[in-house]
């Protein structure tokens, strides 16, 4: 299936005191048509800036995009004039942010930023605009909508901004959705509802990127998986084959430090280390120092991207295209099954 956004060798980096910091280095992926994308990894290895420099929403300076491109059906989005990319943006590609209370502007009531947005992007007038508005609150679950329409962000909980974050995303039927951590900060029974929003209002046609921290909604919600450490792809294929079958020491760290109920009580297994300084960073695999299965070569030279089943990459010098995946994949003795989340 044709992609509907194609990402090549996207380099993206910051000017700071210490140093240039490349916080994004040749990051690749392609997002297709009706498909969720999981984009997961520890904070600080890129995923947000990979998402907001897709929408040229970084400061810049300090930000600077070095290079790279960002196909949305074959225009790239890092080129294209500022005029055709505000068309693009919040209408073909809508954006959850993080955190909705800085997202939303808290000058302006609720119903005046649905307004907005759907005039921007289709004709109407503000009548007709006010009532999809309207119509998606009550989609979304939000209550007692007529009265939200007239609120202001203050007076609405986080779970409630966001799902007027969610309702402002979908008005205009974009083909893309941009979700950065969409349930950050919320409880986790808020979680599941916006998560069940999501898939139950997005559409069959419509493509998701969920940047998230959390593999339980990674297997439920994702069709694919990318891990990224470091400003970096690690590893990338589909959502059973990268939980049933790791590849890279760093997924498998990841997944090993998920709760299950077959564990007993204790504390969980953890990464040792930290994410190296992305003004300095290792010359080879940017994982090595960290790493239990580090060779002499993992020091000197960064792998690249080797298949090591259908749709399923790797970038490991020793689980990758030079060694057996059967003799590391699975060790830690833990089974497909006991990876799901419980």
């Amino acid at each position: 299936m044709e992609p509907v956004l194609r990402i090549q060798d996207l380099r993206v980096g910051f000017e700071t005191p210490a140093g240039f910091l490349r916080a994004v280095d040749g990051v690749s992926f392609e997002i297709r048509r009706g498909e969720v994308l999981g984009l997961v990894g520890e904070s600080g290895c890129g995923k947000t800036v990979t998402a907001l420099s897709l929408l040229r929403l970084l400061p810049r300076p300090p930000a600077v995009i070095e290079g790279g491109q960002a196909l949305f059906h074959g225009r790239d989005l890092l080129t294209m004039p500022v005029e055709e990319l505000h068309k693009i943006r919040g209408g073909q590609i809508g954006m959850i942010f993080q955190e909705p209370m800085t997202a939303l502007s808290p000058l302006h009531r609720i119903g005046d930023q649905l307004i907005e947005t759907v005039r921007l992007h289709r004709a109407m007038t503000r009548p007709e605009a006010w009532r999809l508005s309207l119509d998606w609150l009550k989609r979304v679950g939000l209550p007692d909508p007529e009265q939200r329409m007239n609120d202001w962000p203050h007076q609405l909980s986080g779970g409630m901004r966001q799902r007027v974050m969610l309702a402002m995303a979908l008005l205009p039927e974009p083909e893309l959705i941009i979700a950065d951590e969409p349930t950050t900060a919320l409880d986790v029974t808020i979680q599941a509802q916006i998560f069940e929003l999501l898939t139950s209002v997005r559409g069959g046609d419509t493509a998701v990127l969920l940047i998230t921290h959390d593999m339980g909604v990674v297997w439920e919600m994702c069709d694919r998986v990318h891990v990224m450490y470091a400003a970096r792809l690690a590893e990338k294929g589909p959502r059973e084959s990268l939980f049933a079958r790791p590849t890279h020491p760093y997924t498998r760290g990841l997944l090993a430090a998920m709760p299950r109920l077959s564990q007993p009580a204790g504390r969980l297994p953890d990464i040792p280390g930290q994410l190296p300084s992305l003004t300095r960073p290792p010359s080879g695999c940017r994982f090595a120092p960290r790493c239990s299965l580090v060779r002499d070569v993992c020091r000197e030279q960064a792998p690249e991207m080797s298949t090591v089943g259908p749709d399923h990459e790797v970038a490991c010098w020793v689980t990758g295209r030079h060694s057996s995946v059967a003799s590391v994949a699975g060790d830690d003795g833990i089974g497909p099954d006991d990876r799901k989340p419980s």
